[in-house]
């Protein structure tokens, strides 16, 4: 996102009518000089979620939900903080310095939403769209459908030269992968194929795919490759369309291919979405996480099926909150034969019969009549999959839950665990070795413990005044793992460089974990004086800690004056721990060996030398004739001759 000058900010934020805004998502009264409702972001039957304009804030006292217009819409909408700025600085009339990237992606998508205007009137107005409207007619696939879907068809050829004709370069379409560059020259990818338009959740088209209709040559399905607009596992495809009806019922319906989400929406399960043909992956998982507590995904009856949820199983084994239900369809059915034949009735049978990915999981690595030799290649796969587990508590609810199915102990299922951590970090170097982190941008994928370190860099995310004592203090080494320095030394580099930073930006970049917390730091207003407070805690802390190691370092050099016979030595370290000073440093290095020796020792035995207070992970343990359209003096297109 381009760098927004702060008075940019201040100045939507002051013309956006909160209410006005809230109102549009839920029913509010007025109440004194505010407003109360329901609140959207949790089950609730009193009215505990409150609206002040003159501030411009929200708060819910039931899940204490809060911030501004700004976080109302993304936890409303899942947009991020940039789309959701632009989307509110349009709405109030508020422009947006854009930097010469940004500009670009908007050119781009400016291609993708006249492509899709294009085939959408080749589909539905001109005679080259006639196989595609039999198909769907085919398909049962109703006019109203269709168009909310924004399905559209490709010809053979000619779609090209009339985007050409709108000032779209070929440069663009070769970016966006709608031409590919082939021996004799460019031509288009999508050739006699039904188009579905793949939107994100701000509803721009980022992407097509295409469904080969007659004898077209190429694989029946063909997707955009990736580009400057669109990054394959990171949609949802009807997600855009879904999101109200899924927040609603708490509820999101996976699928896996187009025809399978817009059919079960023409049948009334409008909360359902596609993975876009492709493995199910964890951006996906956690796309619809944001918006329903449930994830339910549907797999096919075959063993194909059995397949893909096995290996969907290990993307989310470390994150509780993704563990969706899997759903196995009858064999050689899709969801739209199952609704076709017995209605929504016995679609949603089958999601209630479903069962939790990893009591799958488990069924499958061993049955009840397995013998010792299975029995034990089947504890030997999860302690596999238990080997990438870095969070405590979900390592721990995973290796009770297996160790009972696979009639193990948890002692045994968790060493067997370690030994295949180990064996996996030996074949390849950690991640958070030293240089390692510095060397690469901190991401979702990243798994930090909670301390006081992380506790810390989440502050230096939110509040300008901690990171600025932070930066003044040259404090950051302080921070002792390698991935929570390098994000704290990435923030610091981005407030002293950015004329504009907003904390939220930066969600997407950090650990799941952390950025969670950070938001709803932000939310809960647990800035200024609170983190503060927090701050100073920490440094006390620091100090403390460099004082017990001051002492403990005087100790051992007092032990080792009583072993030397050194009496001067003995008499300096006394006057030492008295004073509570440190002592010069020893000139002889063996006695500086013994010291670092024993204050190692020392420290290794007093549980009050390291932070402590989580658990240890397992580290530590084509047709000739012309395209009959054209435009209008409006832009729209048009039939010829109309």
């Amino acid at each position: 996102m381009p760098e927004i000058p702060q008075p940019v900010l201040d100045e939507i934020k002051h013309r956006v009518d909160i209410a006005a805004l809230v109102s549009e998502h839920l029913s509010l009264k007025r109440s004194g000089r505010g407003f109360v409702g329901l609140c959207p972001f949790h089950e609730e039957k009193t009215p505990s979620f409150y609206v002040n304009p003159e501030r411009g804030s929200f708060h819910c006292f039931g899940c204490n939900a809060g911030g501004n217009g700004f976080t109302f819409l993304m936890r409303m909408t899942g947009q991020t903080f940039p789309e959701v700025v632009r989307e509110l600085a349009e709405k109030v009339g508020v422009a947006i310095p854009e930097s010469r990237a940004a500009q670009g992606q908007d050119r781009l998508a400016e291609v993708n939403r006249l492509a899709a205007e294009l085939f959408q009137v080749v589909l539905h107005e001109s005679k080259r769209g006639e196989r595609g409207r039999k198909y769907l007619e085919d398909r049962g696939l109703s006019d109203e459908t269709t168009r909310r879907f924004g399905l559209g068809f490709a010809p053979g050829d000619g779609w090209v030269e009339k985007l050409r004709g709108r000032d779209v370069s070929m440069g663009d379409l070769k970016r966006l992968g709608l031409v590919s560059e082939g021996r004799t020259g460019p031509y288009p990818l999508f050739r006699d194929r039904l188009i579905f338009p793949i939107h994100d959740l701000s509803g721009r088209v980022v992407a097509f795919g295409g469904r080969a209709i007659g004898e077209t040559k190429g694989p029946k399905y063909l997707n955009s490759p990736e580009s400057p607009l669109y990054r394959k596992g990171h949609h949802l495809y009807g997600m855009d369309l879904a999101r109200d009806e899924v927040r609603k019922r708490g509820q999101v319906l996976l699928v896996e291919g187009y025809m399978d989400a817009i059919a079960l929406s023409q049948a009334g399960m409008t909360h359902a979405a596609a993975v876009l043909g492709t493995a199910l992956t964890t951006d996906q998982l956690r796309l619809a996480r944001r918006f329903a507590e449930e994830i339910v995904v549907c797999f096919d009856g075959d063993e194909a099926g059995r397949r893909a949820a096995l290996r969907a199983f290990p993307l989310c084994v470390d994150e509780v909150d993704l563990w969706p239900k899997a759903v196995f369809l009858p064999p050689g059915e899709d969801p739209d034969s199952v609704v076709r034949a017995g209605g929504t009735e016995a679609m949603e049978a089958l999601i209630e019969n479903g069962q939790s990915l990893i009591d799958f999981f488990l069924d499958d690595l061993v049955g009840p009549d397995a013998g010792v030799g299975e029995t034990a290649r089947a504890a030997n796969t999860m302690a596999g999959v238990l080997a990438g587990v870095k969070d405590p508590i979900v390592r721990d609810k995973l290796v009770r839950g297996a160790a009972g199915r696979l009639g193990v102990s948890d002692g045994a299922l968790l060493a067997a665990a370690r030994r295949a951590h180990l064996e996996q970090r030996r074949r390849s170097p950690p991640s958070d070795a030293p240089g390692v982190a510095a060397r690469s941008a901190p991401n979702r994928q990243a798994h930090v413990r909670f301390s006081s370190d992380a506790e810390m860099v989440e502050l230096i995310v939110c509040d300008a005044s901690v990171a600025e004592r932070v930066r003044t203090e040259g404090a950051v080494g302080m921070i002792a793992e390698p991935v929570l320095r390098a994000i704290a030394e990435r923030v610091l580099e981005r407030r002293e460089t950015d004329d504009y930073f907003e904390p939220l930006e930066l969600l997407p970049d950090l650990p799941a974990a952390m950025g969670e917390r950070v938001r709803r730091r932000l939310e809960e207003g647990a800035i200024g004086d609170v983190a503060a407070r927090a701050a100073d805690e920490w440094f006390a802390g620091h100090v403390r800690r460099s004082a017990r190691g001051d002492r403990k370092t005087v100790i051992a050099r007092l032990r080792s004056a009583e072993h030397r016979g050194d009496q001067a030595g003995v008499r300096a370290a006394l006057e030492a721990l008295k004073n509570g000073s440190a002592l010069p440093p020893e000139p002889e290095a063996s006695t500086v060996a013994e010291t670092v020796a024993e204050t190692v020792a020392e420290t290794a035995a007093d549980p009050e030398a390291g932070e402590g207070g989580y658990s240890p992970g397992l580290d530590e343990v084509p047709a000739d004739e012309d395209l009959d359209l054209d435009y209008d003096a409006d832009g729209d297109w048009v039939p010829d001759g109309s």
